[in-house]
């Protein structure tokens, strides 16, 4: 190629590039605003409100946290899928994203409308049986459970929720059967299991203070290894039960925003997001909220909601699991 050639093509891939720079370099140019798709006061909101102060001060800008509930976080999706996508609204949600595109028909939004970004935390989840469950571990309560005419009570915050579908794929995997016992809300499925008017709870590792006070018992951790916060606790998955081999299932936080939103910003907003993740600050601020802090790219945090998106899609079909 002549060399006046070669030098006009350089000179035009260099102007090409000057709008792109310029662009992250001001970004963001204004506020930038966090959906979360929940009530003020739960974790996603709390994990929300930390990313935002750090955000706020790295960027020297304002970074305002709205509450939009409702509907099982579709009210908020559609919200962040028909924000401008330029990088100034943005999604901060979890285990709901995945399960409402099962869950509710007539999406107001395309579930492809809206772009993994940056994944925070996750939460996997844990087995908890009332102590009058005659097991204290996972083979022994998969025997009881097959050996019983009654199929064993299985709490949960609401048809569709996360401790439903990890009970109804712990069934299937381990070939018994249960009773779904729906409630309104994690608190009165609690209650209702100290009670022992039910027999098991899949939940959060904040309910371990009952166990430690002889209230509960926990027959395993819903993680593919052992879990830093409780490294005492047993994975389900590697518990010796065959069937139950690979069993996961507990909630994710992360952060997602319209697809269209150009490919240069996003690189930025996933740096920028990342860089926060790795301060100390954050990283204790995670963990106070009984979670773990995840440092993934924005590529593996698409395949994760993927495969999350396969796995639950599938039960919730098999069960023919409705929200209501």
């Amino acid at each position: 190629m002549p060399t006046s050639s070669l030098r006009r093509l350089l000179i035009a891939a260099v102007i090409g590039l000057v709008p792109a720079l310029a662009f992250t370099q001001t970004f963001p140019s204004g506020p930038v605003t966090i959906v979360v798709p929940y009530a003020a006061g739960g974790l996603t909101d709390g994990l929300a409100r930390a990313l935002s102060a750090r955000l706020a001060e790295r960027w020297k800008q304002p970074v305002i946290v709205e509450n939009r509930a409702g509907a099982g976080t579709v009210i908020g999706n559609a919200v962040v899928a028909r924000a401008p996508a330029d990088g100034h609204t943005l999604l901060m949600t979890s285990f709901g994203f995945v399960t409402s595109q099962f869950l509710v028909p007539d999406l107001p939004y395309k579930p492809q409308s809206l772009a993994p970004l940056a994944m925070l935390a996750d939460a996997p989840s844990v087995l908890f049986v009332h102590p009058s469950v005659p097991a204290n571990n996972i083979p022994e309560l998969v025997r009881y459970m097959k050996s019983q005419k009654t199929p064993m009570t299985f709490a949960s915050s609401g048809n569709g929720s996360s401790p439903h579908i990890a009970a109804e794929l712990f069934a299937s995997m381990a070939g018994v059967e249960i009773t779904h016992v729906p409630y309104r809300g994690n608190g009165p499925a609690i209650t209702d299991l100290l009670g022992g008017q039910v027999q098991a709870l899949f939940d959060s590792m904040a309910t371990l203070a009952h166990v430690k006070t002889g209230k509960l018992k926990t027959l395993g951790v819903a993680s593919a290894q052992q879990a830093p916060q409780a490294p005492e606790l047993t994975p389900i998955a590697q518990s010796g039960v065959a069937e139950l081999a690979g069993f996961t299932s507990g909630s994710w936080f992360g952060i997602l925003l319209p697809a269209a939103t150009p490919t240069e910003i996003q690189t930025r907003l996933a740096a920028d997001i990342r860089a926060v993740l790795e301060t100390p600050s954050m990283r204790d601020a995670i963990l106070k909220g009984g979670v773990q802090p995840v440092l993934s790219s924005q590529a593996e945090f698409t395949d994760y909601l993927r495969s999350e998106t396969t796995k639950w899609g599938r039960i919730i079909k098999d069960k023919n699991i409705r929200a209501q």
